[in-house]
């Protein structure tokens, strides 16, 4: 029984801390539709147009088409609602928040004795994300309790001294999971309905720093670098309780050597006196804490063509991100019984919480631009990129700590594409923008799918006689995710991820 266990688990206990996975690697290797309104409302296929501060993030060689300095500041209000979808029903939650999207600087000067070649150099401090969401899933269910995740994973290890301190051995601290007869078996009936709640809150940013240098040669070809550190805050909290609000687990004790059982478990019925007071399940919560900060370094290099008057062509590659990072965490457990639903057990893991430093490398990437030019009129912009996500990995000062997930993440992931359509028409002062941006699964799929993001624009801009421009974007991004709860439960969710964002852009050429 429980009592003389506990000092065997406590021995192995400090051993164990939060696993960082695949999705962590993942998380930081996709990037948003932020920037300038411009490029934003342009779906960001800016790679061969250039003349814009966020080429400095992805094909630096356009910056090279700058003729005059230019700062910019940019920001916007983005709103989400997420829908959650567990057993049949759906719940959403809307949210807002302010965000920051751009600012940066560049200036251009003509080279010695040739005034059709050109010097630019810039600055920015770019979004590439933003992690402020929050979605429930909720809904009565029955035999798919995290009990039962805690039950099949501890029948699997055996014994006691095996349980993971930030899992099972939780739920075995608090009474939700004990053994008899040498066998686990749970306080609560699996098989009963609960009403079932998981709360996933996240917060921060991936923010990046640009330090950037093009050269046009003869206002033909134009070349640019980019060393880019990314700086990351991310917060993630997700809170699962259950509840037996119906009260089908009530149990009532007619005398002092047992308790009949009014629903069925997998243990004995001749239970010591001392555990009457854990039957009749009331609550139970078991909560999962996590931020990291971090930043990183990588290179950028590009450069664009011009064919003709009529079309340019581009080409750029990006280095590996190397990420910094640092992890702050604990789980927290509690669970509560009929007989005094405020004398509630709880554990929390590491009792102050644990640290962990580690290195996550994101996959490099590539990517071909077209551009073509109608005149003064008309500018459509067309990217493709390649990012091959089998190439992300973790790492740490001890070189076993990731071997399992970076297998994982070679054998589960594969390369993604991703689509950047942009158009602009000027009609003088006035400049209206579309534009329509696709990522791909890291597990393949394009255009429609799982894991696909599918965001649509549009803008509008205008420009002051004393070369002040404003432009203001709007954009829609979709995705929708397979979500399972539990490890041992083959229970699929789907999680409908909507966000949206009104975005403003403030100027000078100079």
């Amino acid at each position: 029984m429980k009592k003389f266990a506990v000092f065997f688990a406590i021995l192995f206990a400090g051993f164990q801390s939060r696993s960082q996975n695949d999705l962590d690697a993942i998380r930081y290797s996709r990037l948003g539709v932020n920037g300038t309104s411009r490029y934003a409302a342009m779906g960001g296929a800016f790679g061969a147009l250039g003349a814009d501060l966020s080429c400095s993030a992805y094909n630096p060689g356009g910056l090279g088409l700058y003729r005059k300095g230019d700062v910019s500041f940019g920001g916007g209000l983005r709103f989400t609602r997420n829908d959650g979808t567990v057993y049949g029903k759906t719940t959403n939650i809307a949210d807002a928040n302010f965000v920051f999207n751009n600012f940066g600087l560049s200036i251009a000067w003509p080279v010695k004795n040739d005034e059709e070649s050109r010097h630019v150099v810039a600055f920015t401090n770019m979004q590439h994300q933003n992690f402020n969401e929050q979605t429930r899933l909720s809904a009565y269910t029955n035999n798919s309790s995290i009990a039962k995740d805690m039950l099949n994973i501890a029948e699997e290890k055996k014994n006691v001294g095996a349980l993971n301190s930030n899992y099972e051995y939780m739920g075995y601290y608090v009474y939700v999971l004990d053994t008899a007869n040498n066998q686990f078996f749970s306080f609560v009936d699996t098989k009963r309905t609960v009403l079932q709640k998981r709360d996933i809150v996240t917060s921060g940013r991936m923010n990046e720093l640009n330090f950037s240098y093009a050269y046009a040669y003869k206002d033909k070809y134009y070349i640019g670098a980019s060393l880019g550190v990314p700086r990351i805050t991310y917060t993630s909290t997700t809170t699962h309780s259950e509840s037996d609000d119906k009260d089908s687990m009530k149990v009532t004790i007619t005398s002092p050597s047992g308790a009949p059982i009014t629903y069925s478990t997998t243990y004995i019925d001749e239970l010591p006196v001392i555990y009457t007071d854990k039957l009749g399940f009331n609550s139970l919560t078991y909560q999962e804490y996590f931020s990291t900060t971090g930043s990183g370094f990588n290179l950028k290099l590009g450069g664009v063509a011009r064919i003709n008057e009529y079309l340019r062509v581009g080409l750029y590659y990006h280095t590996p991100t190397i990420l910094n990072l640092s992890d702050k965490y604990y789980n927290k457990m509690s669970a509560s019984f009929d007989k005094d639903p405020n004398a509630v057990e709880e554990i929390t893991d590491p009792e102050n919480g644990g640290y962990y430093d580690y290195k996550i490398i994101t996959p490099s990437r590539i990517g071909i631009n077209t551009a073509f030019i109608l005149g003064k009129q008309v500018a459509i912009g067309l990217d493709y990129e390649l990012v091959n996500y089998r190439q992300a990995s973790l790492s740490s000062k001890n070189l076993s700590d990731f071997a399992g997930v970076n297998t994982v993440i070679k054998n589960k992931y594969s390369s993604a594409s991703n689509v950047r359509v942009g158009a602009e028409f000027n009609l003088k002062p006035l400049m209206i923008r579309a534009g329509y941006n696709m990522q791909g699964s890291p597990f393949g799929d394009v255009f429609t799918g799982s894991f696909v993001r599918n965001t649509i624009s549009v803008g509008i801009g205008f420009r002051t006689k004393s070369n002040i421009y404003y432009d203001f974007a709007w954009m829609k991004t979709y995705s929708n995710e397979d979500y399972y709860m539990f490890n041992t439960i083959p229970q699929k969710s789907e999680i409908k991820y909507r966000n949206s964002q009104l975005a403003a852009t403030i100027g000078i050429k100079f």
